[in-house]
Protein backbone atom coordinates (compact mmCIF):
# COMPACT_ATOMS: atom_id res chain seq x y z
CA UNK A 1 0.00 0.00 0.00
CA UNK A 2 1.61 3.22 -1.10
CA UNK A 3 0.94 6.65 -2.55
CA UNK A 4 2.86 7.75 -5.61
CA UNK A 5 2.99 11.47 -6.33
CA UNK A 6 3.62 12.60 -9.90
CA UNK A 7 6.86 14.54 -10.30
CA UNK A 8 5.11 17.30 -12.26
CA UNK A 9 2.19 17.72 -9.84
CA UNK A 10 1.37 21.20 -8.58
CA UNK A 11 2.17 24.75 -9.57
CA UNK A 12 3.70 25.23 -12.97
CA UNK A 13 6.41 27.87 -13.42
CA UNK A 14 3.97 30.57 -14.54
CA UNK A 15 1.52 30.07 -11.68
CA UNK A 16 4.30 29.84 -9.08
CA UNK A 17 5.78 33.06 -10.43
CA UNK A 18 2.39 34.80 -10.27
CA UNK A 19 1.73 33.55 -6.75
CA UNK A 20 5.14 34.73 -5.56
CA UNK A 21 4.55 38.17 -7.07
CA UNK A 22 1.19 38.47 -5.29
CA UNK A 23 2.52 37.24 -1.93
CA UNK A 24 5.49 39.59 -2.07
CA UNK A 25 3.12 42.47 -2.85
CA UNK A 26 0.79 41.42 0.00
CA UNK A 27 3.61 41.50 2.55
CA UNK A 28 4.83 44.90 1.39
CA UNK A 29 1.51 46.43 0.38
CA UNK A 30 0.50 50.00 0.97
CA UNK A 31 -3.14 50.54 0.11
CA UNK A 32 -5.65 48.29 -1.64
CA UNK A 33 -4.36 45.23 -3.49
CA UNK A 34 -6.32 43.36 -6.16
CA UNK A 35 -5.81 40.59 -8.68
CA UNK A 36 -7.54 41.23 -12.00
CA UNK A 37 -9.86 38.27 -11.91
CA UNK A 38 -8.98 35.14 -9.88
CA UNK A 39 -5.20 34.71 -9.85
CA UNK A 40 -5.54 30.95 -10.45
CA UNK A 41 -8.42 28.54 -10.86
CA UNK A 42 -8.16 27.13 -7.35
CA UNK A 43 -10.56 28.04 -4.50
CA UNK A 44 -8.07 27.28 -1.68
CA UNK A 45 -5.43 29.57 -3.17
CA UNK A 46 -7.97 32.38 -3.68
CA UNK A 47 -9.21 32.03 -0.09
CA UNK A 48 -5.64 32.12 1.27
CA UNK A 49 -4.93 35.33 -0.67
CA UNK A 50 -8.18 36.84 0.58
CA UNK A 51 -7.07 36.23 4.18
CA UNK A 52 -3.90 38.17 3.36
CA UNK A 53 -5.89 41.15 2.13
CA UNK A 54 -5.74 40.41 -1.60
CA UNK A 55 -9.16 40.96 -3.19
CA UNK A 56 -10.35 39.72 -6.57
CA UNK A 57 -11.35 42.50 -8.95
CA UNK A 58 -14.11 41.45 -11.29
CA UNK A 59 -13.17 42.20 -14.90
CA UNK A 60 -16.43 44.12 -15.32
CA UNK A 61 -15.75 46.29 -12.27
CA UNK A 62 -13.45 49.26 -11.87
CA UNK A 63 -11.10 50.50 -9.17
CA UNK A 64 -8.76 53.45 -8.85
CA UNK A 65 -5.57 54.33 -6.96
CA UNK A 66 -4.88 50.69 -6.08
CA UNK A 67 -2.32 48.04 -6.94
CA UNK A 68 -3.75 45.61 -9.50
CA UNK A 69 -1.89 42.42 -10.38
CA UNK A 70 -2.54 40.87 -13.78
CA UNK A 71 -2.97 37.14 -13.35
CA UNK A 72 -0.97 34.40 -15.03
CA UNK A 73 -3.61 34.03 -17.78
CA UNK A 74 -2.88 37.55 -19.03
CA UNK A 75 -5.32 40.23 -20.21
CA UNK A 76 -6.17 42.08 -23.40
CA UNK A 77 -4.21 45.31 -24.11
CA UNK A 78 -7.39 47.38 -23.87
CA UNK A 79 -8.02 46.14 -20.32
CA UNK A 80 -4.45 46.93 -19.31
CA UNK A 81 -4.81 50.50 -20.64
CA UNK A 82 -8.12 50.92 -18.82
CA UNK A 83 -6.56 49.91 -15.48
CA UNK A 84 -3.65 52.33 -15.89
CA UNK A 85 -5.95 55.16 -16.95
CA UNK A 86 -7.77 54.83 -13.60
CA UNK A 87 -4.59 55.67 -11.72
CA UNK A 88 -3.78 52.11 -10.64
CA UNK A 89 -0.33 50.62 -10.27
CA UNK A 90 -0.40 47.63 -12.62
CA UNK A 91 1.87 44.70 -11.79
CA UNK A 92 2.21 42.11 -14.55
CA UNK A 93 2.20 38.47 -13.43
CA UNK A 94 1.38 37.09 -16.90
CA UNK A 95 2.99 33.69 -17.48
CA UNK A 96 5.99 34.04 -19.83
CA UNK A 97 4.53 31.29 -22.05
CA UNK A 98 1.25 33.21 -22.38
CA UNK A 99 3.20 36.41 -23.04
CA UNK A 100 5.01 34.62 -25.89
CA UNK A 101 1.67 33.72 -27.50
CA UNK A 102 0.51 37.31 -27.10
CA UNK A 103 3.70 38.59 -28.78
CA UNK A 104 3.27 36.17 -31.70
CA UNK A 105 -0.30 37.33 -32.35
CA UNK A 106 0.71 40.98 -32.11
CA UNK A 107 3.51 40.48 -34.66
CA UNK A 108 1.48 38.39 -37.10
CA UNK A 109 -1.48 40.80 -37.03
CA UNK A 110 0.88 43.58 -38.16
CA UNK A 111 1.86 41.34 -41.09
CA UNK A 112 -1.79 41.01 -42.14
CA UNK A 113 -2.51 37.56 -40.66
CA UNK A 114 -5.80 36.81 -38.95
CA UNK A 115 -5.67 34.85 -35.68
CA UNK A 116 -6.95 31.39 -34.83
CA UNK A 117 -6.66 30.25 -31.21
CA UNK A 118 -7.03 26.56 -30.39
CA UNK A 119 -8.45 26.60 -26.90
CA UNK A 120 -11.48 26.77 -24.65
CA UNK A 121 -13.93 29.49 -25.66
CA UNK A 122 -14.47 31.92 -22.78
CA UNK A 123 -11.32 30.91 -20.91
CA UNK A 124 -9.48 33.89 -19.37
CA UNK A 125 -6.26 33.16 -21.27
CA UNK A 126 -8.09 32.81 -24.58
CA UNK A 127 -9.99 36.06 -24.00
CA UNK A 128 -6.69 37.82 -23.32
CA UNK A 129 -5.15 36.42 -26.54
CA UNK A 130 -8.17 37.53 -28.54
CA UNK A 131 -7.51 41.07 -27.34
CA UNK A 132 -4.27 41.11 -29.37
CA UNK A 133 -5.99 40.09 -32.63
CA UNK A 134 -7.53 43.51 -33.42
CA UNK A 135 -10.99 41.96 -33.68
CA UNK A 136 -9.81 39.42 -36.30
CA UNK A 137 -9.52 36.44 -33.96
CA UNK A 138 -11.37 33.11 -33.91
CA UNK A 139 -11.49 30.36 -31.29
CA UNK A 140 -11.43 26.68 -32.27
CA UNK A 141 -12.33 24.18 -29.54
CA UNK A 142 -12.37 20.99 -31.63
CA UNK A 143 -11.98 19.67 -35.16
CA UNK A 144 -15.64 20.39 -36.02
CA UNK A 145 -15.08 24.10 -35.31
CA UNK A 146 -12.60 24.29 -38.20
CA UNK A 147 -15.45 23.89 -40.68
CA UNK A 148 -17.21 26.88 -39.12
CA UNK A 149 -14.29 29.22 -39.78
CA UNK A 150 -14.94 31.91 -42.42
CA UNK A 151 -12.81 32.07 -45.53
CA UNK A 152 -9.41 33.69 -45.01
CA UNK A 153 -6.38 33.68 -47.27
CA UNK A 154 -3.83 33.74 -44.48
CA UNK A 155 -3.88 33.13 -40.74
CA UNK A 156 -1.63 32.36 -37.80
CA UNK A 157 -2.56 29.63 -35.36
CA UNK A 158 -1.61 29.58 -31.66
CA UNK A 159 -2.72 27.34 -28.81
CA UNK A 160 -3.98 27.96 -25.33
CA UNK A 161 -0.91 27.07 -23.25
CA UNK A 162 -2.77 24.27 -21.43
CA UNK A 163 -4.23 22.72 -24.60
CA UNK A 164 -4.01 19.01 -25.40
CA UNK A 165 -1.18 18.66 -27.94
CA UNK A 166 -2.83 15.73 -29.73
CA UNK A 167 -5.96 17.80 -30.32
CA UNK A 168 -3.88 20.81 -31.38
CA UNK A 169 -2.02 18.75 -33.98
CA UNK A 170 -5.26 17.29 -35.36
CA UNK A 171 -6.88 20.74 -35.58
CA UNK A 172 -3.88 22.39 -37.23
CA UNK A 173 -3.67 19.58 -39.79
CA UNK A 174 -7.21 20.32 -40.88
CA UNK A 175 -6.60 24.10 -40.87
CA UNK A 176 -3.65 23.61 -43.24
CA UNK A 177 -6.03 22.06 -45.78
CA UNK A 178 -8.56 24.88 -45.44
CA UNK A 179 -6.36 28.01 -45.46
CA UNK A 180 -3.75 28.60 -48.22
CA UNK A 181 -1.25 30.58 -46.15
CA UNK A 182 -1.16 29.42 -42.54
CA UNK A 183 1.54 29.85 -39.93
CA UNK A 184 1.41 27.38 -37.02
CA UNK A 185 2.90 28.23 -33.62
CA UNK A 186 2.89 25.52 -30.98
CA UNK A 187 2.50 27.66 -27.83
CA UNK A 188 1.53 24.75 -25.57
CA UNK A 189 3.61 24.92 -22.40
CA UNK A 190 6.07 22.04 -21.98
CA UNK A 191 4.81 21.70 -18.42
CA UNK A 192 1.34 20.91 -19.74
CA UNK A 193 2.70 18.30 -22.14
CA UNK A 194 4.84 16.72 -19.41
CA UNK A 195 1.87 16.50 -17.02
CA UNK A 196 -0.35 14.91 -19.61
CA UNK A 197 2.34 12.40 -20.53
CA UNK A 198 3.06 11.55 -16.90
CA UNK A 199 -0.57 11.14 -15.93
CA UNK A 200 -0.89 8.55 -18.72
CA UNK A 201 2.19 6.68 -17.52
CA UNK A 202 1.26 6.85 -13.84
CA UNK A 203 -2.35 5.79 -14.35
CA UNK A 204 -1.32 2.40 -15.76
CA UNK A 205 1.07 1.76 -12.84
CA UNK A 206 -1.44 2.23 -10.00
CA UNK A 207 -4.85 0.93 -8.98
CA UNK A 208 -6.52 4.34 -8.72
CA UNK A 209 -5.74 7.95 -9.58
CA UNK A 210 -6.57 11.08 -7.60
CA UNK A 211 -6.45 14.31 -9.62
CA UNK A 212 -6.26 17.37 -7.38
CA UNK A 213 -7.31 20.84 -8.50
CA UNK A 214 -10.12 23.32 -8.99
CA UNK A 215 -13.23 22.08 -10.76
CA UNK A 216 -13.05 25.21 -12.95
CA UNK A 217 -9.41 24.57 -13.89
CA UNK A 218 -9.16 23.61 -17.56
CA UNK A 219 -5.79 21.88 -17.28
CA UNK A 220 -6.90 19.89 -14.20
CA UNK A 221 -10.07 18.70 -15.93
CA UNK A 222 -7.98 17.66 -18.91
CA UNK A 223 -5.66 15.63 -16.66
CA UNK A 224 -8.70 13.89 -15.17
CA UNK A 225 -10.08 13.11 -18.63
CA UNK A 226 -6.76 11.67 -19.80
CA UNK A 227 -6.48 9.54 -16.66
CA UNK A 228 -10.05 8.33 -17.08
CA UNK A 229 -9.37 7.16 -20.65
CA UNK A 230 -6.83 4.62 -19.34
CA UNK A 231 -9.57 2.69 -17.55
CA UNK A 232 -7.98 3.28 -14.14
CA UNK A 233 -10.55 4.47 -11.56
CA UNK A 234 -9.96 8.23 -11.41
CA UNK A 235 -11.27 10.85 -9.00
CA UNK A 236 -11.17 14.63 -9.46
CA UNK A 237 -11.18 16.43 -6.09
CA UNK A 238 -10.56 19.97 -4.91
CA UNK A 239 -9.55 19.22 -1.31
CA UNK A 240 -8.81 16.39 1.09
CA UNK A 241 -12.33 16.32 2.59
CA UNK A 242 -13.70 14.86 -0.66
CA UNK A 243 -11.59 11.71 -0.17
CA UNK A 244 -13.63 10.35 2.73
CA UNK A 245 -16.60 9.08 0.71
CA UNK A 246 -15.11 7.74 -2.52
CA UNK A 247 -13.97 4.33 -1.23
CA UNK A 248 -10.26 4.87 -1.75
CA UNK A 249 -9.42 2.32 0.97
CA UNK A 250 -10.16 -0.58 -1.41
CA UNK A 251 -7.19 0.23 -3.65
CA UNK A 252 -3.64 -0.94 -3.01
CA UNK A 253 -1.54 1.65 -4.85
CA UNK A 254 -2.77 5.18 -5.47
CA UNK A 255 -1.33 7.76 -7.83
CA UNK A 256 -1.71 11.49 -7.24
CA UNK A 257 -1.53 14.16 -9.93
CA UNK A 258 -2.37 17.84 -9.50
CA UNK A 259 -3.18 20.64 -11.91
CA UNK A 260 -0.85 23.54 -12.65
CA UNK A 261 -2.88 25.86 -10.40
CA UNK A 262 -2.99 23.53 -7.39
CA UNK A 263 -0.95 24.78 -4.39
CA UNK A 264 1.58 22.44 -2.83
CA UNK A 265 -0.08 22.63 0.58
CA UNK A 266 -3.33 21.28 -0.90
CA UNK A 267 -1.42 18.35 -2.42
CA UNK A 268 0.31 17.68 0.93
CA UNK A 269 -3.04 17.63 2.75
CA UNK A 270 -4.49 15.23 0.18
CA UNK A 271 -1.53 12.85 0.49
CA UNK A 272 -1.73 13.09 4.28
CA UNK A 273 -5.42 12.13 4.21
CA UNK A 274 -4.85 9.27 1.74
CA UNK A 275 -2.13 7.84 3.97
CA UNK A 276 -4.47 8.15 6.95
CA UNK A 277 -7.18 6.21 5.06
CA UNK A 278 -4.76 3.51 3.94
CA UNK A 279 -3.35 3.19 7.46
CA UNK A 280 -6.60 1.53 8.54
CA UNK A 281 -5.67 -1.47 6.40
CA UNK A 282 -2.38 -2.05 8.19
CA UNK A 283 -1.90 -4.31 11.19
CA UNK A 284 -2.07 -3.05 14.78
CA UNK A 285 1.63 -3.63 15.40
CA UNK A 286 2.60 -1.62 12.32
CA UNK A 287 0.27 1.24 13.30
CA UNK A 288 1.64 1.21 16.85
CA UNK A 289 5.28 1.33 15.71
CA UNK A 290 4.47 4.03 13.14
CA UNK A 291 2.75 6.18 15.78
CA UNK A 292 5.76 5.79 18.12
CA UNK A 293 8.13 6.77 15.32
CA UNK A 294 5.94 9.72 14.34
CA UNK A 295 5.80 10.92 17.95
CA UNK A 296 9.59 10.73 18.27
CA UNK A 297 10.08 12.85 15.14
CA UNK A 298 7.33 15.42 15.72
CA UNK A 299 8.18 15.94 19.39
CA UNK A 300 11.88 16.53 18.43
CA UNK A 301 12.93 13.66 20.73
CA UNK A 302 14.60 11.95 17.76
CA UNK A 303 16.45 15.14 16.84
CA UNK A 304 17.51 15.54 20.47
CA UNK A 305 19.04 12.06 20.40
CA UNK A 306 20.89 13.19 17.29
CA UNK A 307 22.23 16.17 19.28
CA UNK A 308 23.51 13.78 21.94
CA UNK A 309 25.21 11.76 19.20
CA UNK A 310 26.88 14.87 17.77
CA UNK A 311 27.99 15.95 21.26
CA UNK A 312 29.58 12.51 21.71
CA UNK A 313 31.34 12.94 18.34
CA UNK A 314 32.64 16.34 19.43
CA UNK A 315 34.12 15.05 22.67
CA UNK A 316 35.77 12.03 21.02
CA UNK A 317 37.16 14.31 18.30
CA UNK A 318 38.68 16.50 21.03
CA UNK A 319 40.20 13.40 22.64
CA UNK A 320 37.98 13.89 25.65
CA UNK A 321 36.08 11.27 27.63
CA UNK A 322 32.33 11.64 27.06
CA UNK A 323 30.63 13.35 29.98
CA UNK A 324 27.12 12.11 30.77
CA UNK A 325 26.25 15.55 32.22
CA UNK A 326 27.24 17.37 29.03
CA UNK A 327 25.41 14.77 26.91
CA UNK A 328 22.25 15.33 28.95
CA UNK A 329 22.62 19.11 28.59
CA UNK A 330 22.78 18.67 24.81
CA UNK A 331 19.64 16.51 24.87
CA UNK A 332 17.49 18.78 27.04
CA UNK A 333 18.73 21.99 25.41
CA UNK A 334 18.02 20.91 21.81
CA UNK A 335 14.67 19.41 22.86
CA UNK A 336 13.56 22.63 24.54
CA UNK A 337 14.82 24.99 21.84
CA UNK A 338 13.28 23.07 18.93
CA UNK A 339 9.91 22.56 20.64
CA UNK A 340 9.69 26.32 21.19
CA UNK A 341 10.74 26.92 17.55
CA UNK A 342 8.13 24.54 16.19
CA UNK A 343 5.43 26.05 18.37
CA UNK A 344 6.28 29.53 17.04
CA UNK A 345 6.19 28.24 13.44
CA UNK A 346 2.86 26.42 13.77
CA UNK A 347 1.07 28.90 11.45
CA UNK A 348 3.41 27.92 8.63
CA UNK A 349 2.67 24.23 9.22
CA UNK A 350 -0.89 24.72 7.97
CA UNK A 351 0.58 25.19 4.50
CA UNK A 352 3.65 22.94 4.64
CA UNK A 353 3.07 20.18 7.20
CA UNK A 354 -0.56 19.35 8.14
CA UNK A 355 0.57 16.30 10.14
CA UNK A 356 2.73 18.51 12.39
CA UNK A 357 -0.07 21.05 12.75
CA UNK A 358 -2.40 18.25 13.87
CA UNK A 359 0.29 16.91 16.23
CA UNK A 360 0.75 20.29 17.95
CA UNK A 361 -2.99 20.73 18.19
CA UNK A 362 -3.18 17.45 20.13
CA UNK A 363 0.03 17.63 22.17
CA UNK A 364 1.06 21.30 22.03
CA UNK A 365 0.40 22.18 25.68
CA UNK A 366 2.14 19.06 27.00
CA UNK A 367 5.14 19.71 24.74
CA UNK A 368 5.50 23.34 25.84
CA UNK A 369 5.40 22.30 29.51
CA UNK A 370 7.96 19.55 28.77
CA UNK A 371 10.20 22.07 26.98
CA UNK A 372 10.06 24.44 29.95
CA UNK A 373 10.97 21.62 32.35
CA UNK A 374 13.76 20.48 30.01
CA UNK A 375 15.18 24.03 29.93
CA UNK A 376 15.18 24.23 33.75
CA UNK A 377 16.86 20.81 34.01
CA UNK A 378 19.41 21.93 31.43
CA UNK A 379 20.26 25.06 33.44
CA UNK A 380 20.54 23.01 36.63
CA UNK A 381 22.94 20.53 35.01
CA UNK A 382 25.05 23.40 33.68
CA UNK A 383 25.21 24.81 37.23
CA UNK A 384 26.43 21.40 38.42
CA UNK A 385 29.30 21.71 35.91
CA UNK A 386 30.17 25.16 37.20
CA UNK A 387 29.05 28.77 37.38
CA UNK A 388 30.80 29.56 34.09
CA UNK A 389 28.82 26.90 32.24
CA UNK A 390 25.59 28.09 33.84
CA UNK A 391 26.22 31.70 32.74
CA UNK A 392 27.11 30.59 29.21
CA UNK A 393 23.97 28.50 28.86
CA UNK A 394 21.80 31.23 30.38
CA UNK A 395 23.29 33.65 27.85
CA UNK A 396 22.33 31.25 25.05
CA UNK A 397 18.70 31.20 26.24
CA UNK A 398 18.69 35.00 26.50
CA UNK A 399 19.93 35.21 22.90
CA UNK A 400 16.98 33.03 21.89
CA UNK A 401 14.62 35.49 23.56
CA UNK A 402 16.42 38.47 22.00
CA UNK A 403 16.01 36.80 18.59
CA UNK A 404 12.25 37.34 18.79
CA UNK A 405 12.20 40.77 20.47
CA UNK A 406 11.69 43.98 18.51
CA UNK A 407 15.07 45.74 18.56
CA UNK A 408 14.46 48.67 16.21
CA UNK A 409 13.02 51.70 18.10
CA UNK A 410 9.51 52.65 17.06
CA UNK A 411 10.62 56.06 15.75
CA UNK A 412 13.06 54.33 13.36
CA UNK A 413 10.82 51.49 12.18
CA UNK A 414 9.86 53.34 9.01
CA UNK A 415 13.48 53.11 7.85
CA UNK A 416 13.61 49.32 7.66
CA UNK A 417 11.26 46.37 7.44
CA UNK A 418 13.67 44.30 9.54
CA UNK A 419 12.61 45.09 13.11
CA UNK A 420 13.80 41.89 14.83
CA UNK A 421 16.65 39.48 14.32
CA UNK A 422 14.10 36.89 13.21
CA UNK A 423 13.06 39.18 10.32
CA UNK A 424 16.52 38.93 8.73
CA UNK A 425 16.70 36.32 5.93
CA UNK A 426 18.53 33.22 7.16
CA UNK A 427 18.76 34.45 10.76
CA UNK A 428 16.97 31.36 12.08
CA UNK A 429 19.44 29.05 10.37
CA UNK A 430 22.39 30.97 11.82
CA UNK A 431 20.96 31.18 15.35
CA UNK A 432 20.07 27.47 15.41
CA UNK A 433 23.55 26.52 14.18
CA UNK A 434 25.22 28.66 16.85
CA UNK A 435 22.90 27.28 19.53
CA UNK A 436 23.88 23.70 18.68
CA UNK A 437 27.57 24.61 18.56
CA UNK A 438 27.20 26.26 21.97
CA UNK A 439 26.27 23.04 23.80
CA UNK A 440 27.89 20.49 21.48
CA UNK A 441 31.33 22.08 21.13
CA UNK A 442 31.89 25.20 23.22
CA UNK A 443 30.85 23.76 26.61
CA UNK A 444 32.93 20.56 26.11
CA UNK A 445 35.89 22.68 24.94
CA UNK A 446 35.73 24.95 27.98
CA UNK A 447 35.42 22.02 30.37
CA UNK A 448 38.46 20.36 28.82
CA UNK A 449 40.44 23.61 28.88
CA UNK A 450 41.41 23.34 25.19
CA UNK A 451 40.10 26.77 24.20
CA UNK A 452 41.58 27.91 20.86
CA UNK A 453 43.20 24.89 19.26
CA UNK A 454 43.09 23.72 15.64
CA UNK A 455 40.98 20.71 16.66
CA UNK A 456 38.46 22.74 18.63
CA UNK A 457 38.04 25.31 15.84
CA UNK A 458 37.72 22.50 13.27
CA UNK A 459 34.94 20.67 15.10
CA UNK A 460 33.22 24.00 15.83
CA UNK A 461 33.12 24.90 12.12
CA UNK A 462 32.00 21.37 11.24
CA UNK A 463 29.05 21.45 13.66
CA UNK A 464 27.98 24.99 12.69
CA UNK A 465 28.03 24.26 8.95
CA UNK A 466 26.43 20.81 9.28
CA UNK A 467 23.52 22.08 11.40
CA UNK A 468 23.21 25.10 9.09
CA UNK A 469 22.88 22.77 6.08
CA UNK A 470 20.18 20.77 7.88
CA UNK A 471 18.24 23.92 8.72
CA UNK A 472 18.40 25.27 5.16
CA UNK A 473 17.36 21.89 3.72
CA UNK A 474 14.11 22.12 5.67
CA UNK A 475 13.71 25.75 4.60
CA UNK A 476 13.73 24.53 0.99
CA UNK A 477 11.13 21.87 1.82
CA UNK A 478 8.83 24.42 3.50
CA UNK A 479 9.48 27.33 1.12
CA UNK A 480 5.82 27.67 0.12
CA UNK A 481 4.60 27.88 3.73
CA UNK A 482 7.33 30.40 4.62
CA UNK A 483 6.42 32.62 1.70
CA UNK A 484 2.73 32.55 2.60
CA UNK A 485 3.32 33.63 6.22
CA UNK A 486 5.78 36.30 5.04
CA UNK A 487 8.98 34.84 6.45
CA UNK A 488 12.07 35.55 4.38
CA UNK A 489 14.39 32.55 4.29
CA UNK A 490 17.54 31.90 2.31
CA UNK A 491 15.68 29.80 -0.34
CA UNK A 492 13.16 32.63 -0.79
CA UNK A 493 15.93 35.20 -1.08
CA UNK A 494 18.22 33.20 -3.39
CA UNK A 495 15.76 30.77 -4.95
CA UNK A 496 15.79 26.97 -4.42
CA UNK A 497 18.34 26.21 -7.16
CA UNK A 498 20.88 28.78 -6.00
CA UNK A 499 20.35 27.65 -2.42
CA UNK A 500 21.07 24.07 -3.44
CA UNK A 501 24.25 25.25 -5.15
CA UNK A 502 25.23 27.10 -1.97
CA UNK A 503 24.70 23.96 0.12
CA UNK A 504 26.75 21.92 -2.35
CA UNK A 505 29.59 24.45 -2.13
CA UNK A 506 29.47 24.39 1.69
CA UNK A 507 29.57 20.59 1.62
CA UNK A 508 32.63 20.62 -0.65
CA UNK A 509 34.31 23.15 1.66
CA UNK A 510 33.63 21.00 4.74
CA UNK A 511 34.78 17.87 2.93
CA UNK A 512 38.04 19.38 1.72
CA UNK A 513 38.77 21.09 5.04
CA UNK A 514 38.20 18.00 7.21
CA UNK A 515 39.88 15.60 4.76
CA UNK A 516 43.00 17.76 4.33
CA UNK A 517 43.18 18.39 8.08
CA UNK A 518 43.06 14.64 8.71
CA UNK A 519 45.57 13.98 5.90
CA UNK A 520 48.14 16.31 7.48
CA UNK A 521 47.31 14.89 10.95
CA UNK A 522 46.08 18.23 12.25
CA UNK A 523 42.91 16.47 13.43
CA UNK A 524 42.17 12.78 14.15
CA UNK A 525 41.51 10.49 11.19
CA UNK A 526 37.87 10.63 12.30
CA UNK A 527 37.78 13.83 10.21
CA UNK A 528 37.57 11.69 7.06
CA UNK A 529 34.35 10.04 8.23
CA UNK A 530 32.60 13.17 9.50
CA UNK A 531 32.22 14.35 5.90
CA UNK A 532 29.50 11.71 5.48
CA UNK A 533 27.00 13.83 7.45
CA UNK A 534 26.69 16.93 5.21
CA UNK A 535 27.06 14.83 2.03
CA UNK A 536 24.20 12.61 3.25
CA UNK A 537 21.86 15.58 3.81
CA UNK A 538 22.58 17.22 0.44
CA UNK A 539 22.03 13.84 -1.26
CA UNK A 540 18.66 13.50 0.50
CA UNK A 541 17.69 16.98 -0.67
CA UNK A 542 18.59 16.05 -4.25
CA UNK A 543 16.38 12.95 -4.02
CA UNK A 544 13.55 15.05 -2.57
CA UNK A 545 13.82 17.63 -5.38
CA UNK A 546 13.49 14.81 -7.92
CA UNK A 547 10.23 13.81 -6.20
CA UNK A 548 11.70 10.42 -5.33
CA UNK A 549 10.72 11.00 -1.69
CA UNK A 550 7.97 13.20 -0.27
CA UNK A 551 8.16 15.76 2.51
CA UNK A 552 7.04 13.71 5.51
CA UNK A 553 8.01 12.43 8.92
CA UNK A 554 10.03 9.76 7.16
CA UNK A 555 12.00 12.38 5.20
CA UNK A 556 12.74 14.31 8.39
CA UNK A 557 13.75 11.12 10.19
CA UNK A 558 16.11 10.20 7.35
CA UNK A 559 17.75 13.65 7.45
CA UNK A 560 18.15 13.60 11.24
CA UNK A 561 19.40 10.02 11.22
CA UNK A 562 22.66 11.33 9.77
CA UNK A 563 23.53 12.76 13.22
CA UNK A 564 22.99 9.37 14.84
CA UNK A 565 24.90 7.67 12.01
CA UNK A 566 27.85 10.02 12.64
CA UNK A 567 27.84 8.99 16.30
CA UNK A 568 27.79 5.28 15.40
CA UNK A 569 30.69 5.76 12.97
CA UNK A 570 32.63 7.59 15.69
CA UNK A 571 31.99 4.80 18.18
CA UNK A 572 33.41 2.14 15.86
CA UNK A 573 36.30 4.44 14.88
CA UNK A 574 37.17 4.72 18.55
CA UNK A 575 37.06 0.95 19.00
CA UNK A 576 39.38 0.51 16.03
Amino acid sequence: MKVKLAKTAGFCMGVRRAMNIVLDAAHKKKGALFTYGPLVHNPQAIEMLKQKGVEVLDINSSVSDATVILRAHGVAPSERRKLKASGNVVCDATCPHVARAQAIIKKEVKNGYRTIIVGDRGHAEVNGLLGYSDGEGFVVEDIDDVEKLPYMDKACVVAQTTQDRTLFQAVTEKIRKKIPDVRIFDTICDSTNMRQKEVLELAVEVDAMVIVGGKNSANTRRLYEISHTTGTPSFHIENEDELDNIGLEQYENIGVMAGASTPNWVIIKVIDRIKHLLKKRRGRLYRFLESIGGFMVESTLYLSIGAVSMCYVSMIFLCDRPSSTILLIAFFYVFGVHVFNRYNERLKDEFSDPARMRFFRDYGKALIISAMIASLVCLYLSYVLGVRDFILLLFSYLMGILYRLRIVPERLQHLTRYKRFRDLPGSKDIFVSLAWAWVIVIIPVLNQGIYFSYKSISILLFVILTVFIRSVVFDIVSIEGDRIVGRETIPILLGPKRTQTMLLILTVIIGLFMSLSALFELVPSLGYYLVISPVFMVACLYVFQKRRIQASRLFEAIIDSNFILTGIITYFWQLA
